[in-house]
């Protein structure tokens, strides 16, 4: 009998036996019950989700309803004191924080003396399993090196979302796995086992605006854990452009054409979305920028704009009438692409569009 087991329980656990299914045999002699457990043949410590064990022997009151430990002085298991000669089913529960049973198994026990017996627990159907999650940066950088920051609008916070539904959000530090803090992660709980769950991660600024990334299936075993890094991946790029303005077949500048600013709109052309919308989602005449920008181009430059197409509106209003510059006048409306991940660094690399 393990008697380091034994010195533990002895003061906190007793076994009166009442009624129930149990065959005592005049012939055996009365002992002790050391129980060993284990959980798909795994010790406690690789099984995080099982908080405590529950044993539970038909005629047995036992203390605590029965409800241990998983771990007693670095052993998987329980004594049981002074059972009477005879034949015992018992049935050991892992349960969960929440007093759930998620792993269960049974052993005969022949109490013949003192006597050891050890029960493999398994998973039961619907069991529910962990995930681990953190996520990498372009670079290893950290969430407050990611985004404008320039601009004072970092990465701050992470979305979210299993399996399609509704994302909650989170400080983003705290699953930032970088070299500073390796070992960041979040854990997601109650995750059925053995099916495969769609994980997706947004990584914003406080504005809401998206950055970065990363979708990825992580299947969890029932009662257990999985670890899973995301790397995360760009989905915006920059949008420069320059500007001329068209006079009569004759090219002139903002001064000659007596402009100040522009208004530039985009709209997605897979989506059919305008930037720039009021508060009803109508789009606005779009963001208002110099007409020649502090590099003294004649341009502008977005350092964040989401991938994709975009059907480009650029109107400039004369200070001295009602004529207003557009681009695409007289047919085509000009289309520029942002690449995911590639960051132009001023104007200069813009595509030039004519303004008449």
């Amino acid at each position: 009998m393990n008697r380091t087991i034994l010195s533990v329980a002895a003061a906190a656990l007793i076994s009166l036996l009442t009624s129930g299914c149990v065959i005592v045999s005049n012939n055996n002699r009365a002992g002790d019950i050391t129980l060993l457990w284990s959980f798909n043949g795994q010790t406690c410590m690789f099984v995080p989700q099982i908080q405590s064990v529950r044993v539970i022997i038909p005629g047995a009151q036992l203390q605590n309803n029965g409800v241990f430990p998983c771990m007693t002085n670095n052993v998987a298991g329980i004594t049981l004191l002074n059972f009477r000669g005879g034949t015992y089913q018992v049935t050991v529960e892992g349960l969960d924080s929440a007093g759930r049973v998620i792993y269960q198994g049974s052993s005969s026990v022949l109490v013949n003396g003192d006597v050891s017996a050890s029960v493999n627990l398994t998973p039961i159907q619907g069991a529910t399993g962990t995930a681990l999650i953190s996520w990498v940066f372009p670079g290893n950088l950290a969430c407050a090196q990611i985004g404008d920051v320039g601009g004072g609008r970092p990465v701050s916070r992470m979305l979210i979302s299993i399996d399609n539904a509704t994302a909650t959000p989170i400080d983003c530090a705290r699953g930032n796995a970088t070299a500073a803090n390796p070992s960041a992660a979040v854990t997601i709980d109650n995750l059925t086992g053995g099916v495969a769950h769609t994980i997706d991660l947004l990584a914003q600024d406080s504005s809401g605006f998206n950055y970065l990334r990363a979708t990825n299936s992580v299947t969890v075993n029932p009662g257990g854990s999985i670890a899973g890094q995301f790397q995360m991946q760009w989905i915006v790029g920059s949008l420069p452009m320059r500007w001329s303005f068209l006079n009569n077949g004759v090219t002139i500048t903002c001064a000659q054409a007596q402009v100040t600013s522009v208004f530039v709109n985009a709209k997605n052309t897979q989506t059919q979305r305008y930037v720039f919308v009021d508060g009803s989602g109508n789009p606005t005449a779009g963001q208002q920028v110099p007409c020649v920008s502090a590099n003294n181009l004649q341009g502008t430059f977005f350092p964040y704009f989401e991938a994709g197409n975009y059907e480009i509106y650029v109107q400039a209003p004369l200070t001295t009438n009602a004529y207003t510059y557009q681009s695409g006048r007289g047919g085509t409306i000009p289309v520029l692409q942002v690449q995911a991940g590639v960051f132009a660094q001023s104007e200069a690399m813009g595509q030039q569009l004519v303004l008449q």
